[in-house]
């Protein structure tokens, strides 16, 4: 017999509710990863371009499936538009194959067209990408560049039609954490790779931003000697220009492949592998 879930948009500032979502994420990520409150408030609810859009399924008071989009800002052909980043997809292990995420997914969307928003980015990995495309009507827009290089100077390797817009107010909040230092224009941050946690040997690169901007966001100087290499992760800049080249295979995980959702019924201009400028920093949550 098919088990009867109840659809919500829970309130994650209420603790209860923001408990079920840890006990959620725990029983799902058991032994590789152990979760807390402090993180998905961060993303959740600190966001300064608003909270959270989520709708769950619960049974028997616990989370069964959640699926979360956060509010984000887009430079779309000199416009600034509202969208969402498709940030979390979870099935409990004994919910799993009863259609939630499908049901999730679609209430989501129709409930962000509603509101205003006008697209849905994201980031899907070999496991989610098939349902993405095969359930809604999302574009594959294409496969990110996953590159390892020395060059400081990355940047759109022409004028782009779609790139994400950031301001003081989201720099400062999405670039909280103390793994994060920057140079004039670039931001950059650590990425352990194996037993090298305490000294990493890679820079992440997480964006480039106008200096005019970074200016304004206290956070330490990048050290160039220690860490001089950086992993690129991304599309549509001149990163290959610039003699960057594919990561070594313990290092590159699973293909990255952008996706996009016009909530608009077709207003919005196509995005494409060479007009759109995306960085680490527009969707990584590390």
């Amino acid at each position: 017999m098919q088990p009867e879930y109840n659809i919500e948009r829970l309130d994650f500032s209420n603790p209860a509710d923001m408990q079920k979502l840890v006990d959620l994420q725990n029983a799902v990520y058991k032994g590789k990863h152990v979760f807390c409150s402090a993180s998905f408030k961060h993303w959740y609810l600190d966001n300064p371009n608003g909270h959270v859009i989520s709708f769950n399924a619960l049974f028997d008071d616990i989370i069964a499936a959640h699926y979360a989009l956060i509010p984000v800002k887009m430079d779309i052909e000199g416009r600034i538009v509202n969208g969402l980043l498709s940030m979390a997809t979870v099935t409990h292990p004994e919910h799993r194959g009863k259609g939630l995420f499908k049901k999730l997914a679609h209430m989501s969307f129709a409930y962000a067209a509603q509101n205003g928003y006008e697209f849905v980015i994201g980031v899907a990995n070999a496991n989610s990408y098939p349902g993405f495309i095969k359930y809604f009507d999302f574009q594959d827009v294409g496969m990110l560049d996953v590159l390892v290089g020395c060059s400081n100077n990355i940047a759109p390797s022409s004028d782009k039609s779609f790139k994400m817009y950031w301001d003081k107010a989201s720099v400062q909040w999405r670039l909280k954490r103390e793994i994060y230092s920057k140079t004039k224009n670039d931001v950059f941050g650590t990425y352990p790779v194996w037993k090298f946690k305490k000294t990493p040997f890679l820079n992440t690169f997480m964006g480039r931003l106008d200096e005019s901007l970074l200016a304004q966001i206290e956070m330490p100087k990048a050290n160039k000697v220690l860490r001089p290499f950086n992993l690129y992760v991304g599309m549509g800049s001149n990163a290959r220009v610039l003699g960057y080249c594919a990561v070594p295979s313990f290092i590159k995980r699973s293909p990255f492949h952008l996706i996009f959702l016009d909530l608009t019924n077709g207003t919005l201009p196509k995005m494409t592998k060479d007009n759109v400028f995306f960085q680490l920093m527009d969707y990584d949550v590390a």
